[in-house]
């Protein structure tokens, strides 16, 4: 059986870790291996300088650590220091709040510990799903997703979650696929389907808003698409789920005749 590992970037009080620990032990052995406290936006950051702490867990029914650093952070350490015998795949998420498109792919700490274990050689994936508002604000106010509301999205994603792993346990991900990114629209079923598109290319503008002498930051929604073909966002916004395979190859471009540099 497959060995997975599941780590995030909402850290350890994250309400979407219990019920994938319980879906994937259903199709493999599990280790968990999480941020202390929520490390969202901090990309594929690792901690170069300061101490790092690991913590034993027993809350999850599986060997779990909670660690003082990034989402990278915790990927490194668990598969070459933490846990004894060799991990198969990382899964990394399910985030609170949806991964799609360029500009959020960039900084999301989800992706970036999918990318961690791809570059230790461990094939991985990333899964987020979209929030209700309502939802989402819930989560960002109170650290709980309670509602009955919640609790459908919460399960079903993590139910689809596993069964995805299963397959890819089976099959691997193809050649020269780096990672895998999934992007639920929320509350799924087993019909929901899965639709291949690339990240939305996308920008935007300030992330942070004056609060007193300083910033904080502050997502202000501010982003402008570029292009118009069909993309992760839209097959999400559309009600179906998102599949997106990552490589690092498409991030150098062939110099075009004519450019150079004085």
């Amino acid at each position: 059986m497959p060995t997975f590992l599941i780590t995030n970037d909402d850290g350890v009080e994250s309400p979407f870790l219990p019920a994938m620990v319980a879906a994937l032990r259903r199709v493999g052995e599990v280790r968990v291996c999480v941020p202390a406290e929520e490390q969202s936006w901090k990309a594929k950051a690792v901690t170069r300088w300061g101490r790092i702490a690991a913590r034993p867990l027993e809350r999850f029914g599986a060997p779990a650590f909670a660690v003082t650093g990034t989402p990278s952070d915790c990927v490194n350490l668990a598969l070459h220091h933490l846990f004894p015998s060799p991990l198969d795949w990382v899964v990394s998420g399910i985030n609170i709040g949806w991964n799609a498109g360029a500009a959020f792919a960039v900084n999301s700490g989800t992706i970036g510990a999918a990318l961690e274990g791809a570059l230790c050689g461990v094939p991985a994936a990333a899964f987020s799903t979209f929030m209700e508002p309502a939802l989402y604000n819930e989560w960002s106010a109170t650290r709980r997703l309670e509602s009955p509301q919640a609790a459908a999205v919460i399960a079903s994603t993590s139910d689809r979650m596993a069964a995805m792993m299963a397959g890819l346990a089976a099959t691997g991900l193809p050649p020269g696929a780096l990672a895998l990114n999934v992007n639920f629209p929320g509350a799924v079923t087993a019909r929901t389907p899965v639709r291949w598109a690339p990240l939305e290319d996308n920008r935007y503008g300030s992330l942070f808003v004056r609060e007193g002498d300083g910033f904080v930051h502050r997502f202000q929604h501010n982003l402008r698409t570029v292009g118009t073909d069909v993309s992760d966002r839209d097959v999400v916004q559309g009600g179906e789920i998102s599949a997106t395979l990552l490589s690092l190859s498409g991030w150098s471009l062939p110099r075009p005749a004519g450019f150079d540099l004085a």
